[in-house]
Order: structure tokens, then sequence, then C-alpha cells
């Protein structure tokens, strides 16, 4: 399967039916304000639901059966098919590329993989890599600037690229901790 490109609401929504198979109402109670995954980046109910007829529309994820509801209609439960839970997977790993992207993709990334139980070891290391690049470039284009605005606008993007590193030694550190105590 090439590589997908896809709006984050809908990689959430395709990450957590590789979980298992599940439908939209289980999906939205988990992308909701406050909940798991919508604590940190929120997709409302209608939008997780039309996620699931756009990722149904290019056959990457399937209904499997329906379940009764509690108090309505039946609700359609749906299975991610095996070449999307690999790319999936593909996408969990892989680092973002842009810095603005670290606060939603990437820390939705590390969530997903945490909910996963997976080491997010090697897509940090990875990030850092790619953090690391991104510096290097910010720092040639400001000793390259011929004004002070564009320096101050260079300097306020490293300030980014240094939160960035901040959030991932915090990540790595985080999950250290935790497989010390379970492990």
């Amino acid at each position: 399967m090439k590589e997908l490109d896809l709006p984050l609401a809908e990689w959430i929504v395709l990450a957590l039916m590789a979980e298992g198979p599940s439908h939209g109402f289980a999906i939205a109670s988990l992308t909701a304000e406050g909940a798991d995954i919508g604590e940190f980046w929120y997709i409302s109910r209608p939008m997780v639901y039309r996620s699931i007829t756009r990722l149904v529309e290019r056959g990457l994820i399937t209904p499997v059966g329906a379940e009764d509801g509690n108090r309505g209609p039946q609700r359609m439960v749906y299975a991610v098919t095996r070449s999307a839970k690999a790319t999936v997977t593909r996408w969990l790993g892989e680092p973002v590329t842009q810095l603005f992207d670290v606060r939603a993709d990437l820390t939705c990334k590390l969530l997903l993989l945490q909910r996963r139980d997976t080491s997010p070891a090697r897509l940090v290391e990875r990030q850092r890599v790619v953090i690391d690049e991104i510096e290097e470039s910010l720092r040639a284009k400001e000793d390259a600037a011929g004004d002070h605005l564009a320096r101050a606008i260079y300097a306020w993007r490293l300030e980014h690229v240094r939160a960035a590193r901040r959030f991932l030694d915090a990540a790595e550190v985080d999950s250290a901790r935790e497989a010390a105590t379970t492990g």
C-alpha cells in the first residue's frame, strides 16, 4: 500500500481501529474532550463518523458486524484491513518532518504508541535526528539573515526547537521510568 496522505483525525481514528474492531461511538468516546486521546487532541463525534466514512471509502477499514446500542440503533463495527494495519504501524514510527507538527502529530503518535504498550524509544531517537537537522538549517539561516527581524524570527523558531527537544527528553524519561516499574 502506498503511503497515505490522511488528515490527523483520520490517522487517529484508523490507529484506534487498528487496536481491534470497534464502532464509531467507542472511538468518539476516546477522542472526546477530556478522554484518553481527546485530552490532548479533541476530535468531535461528527468528525469521527466522517473519518470512518472516508476510511471505508478508501478501503482501509471494513464493516465486520453490528452490535446493539444501549438506547439507540445498532452500531456498525469496523476492522482495519491487514495492509492498513501495517500502514498505521509504519506511520506511528515515522518522525514528523516539520517543527509545527511536533505539537499535534508527534504528541498523538506518542499517545497511540502508549495505548499499544509500545516503547516510543525508536520514534524519539528518529525524531531527535530530524530536530537536529531542523536546528542546523535554522542556525544557518539565522547566521545569514541580513536584518534584525529575520534574525529574531529564526531565534524564535530555534526556541521551538529547544522546546521540542525538552519534550522528547521528557517523553523518553517517562517511558524509561514506566518500563523500569513494569518490567
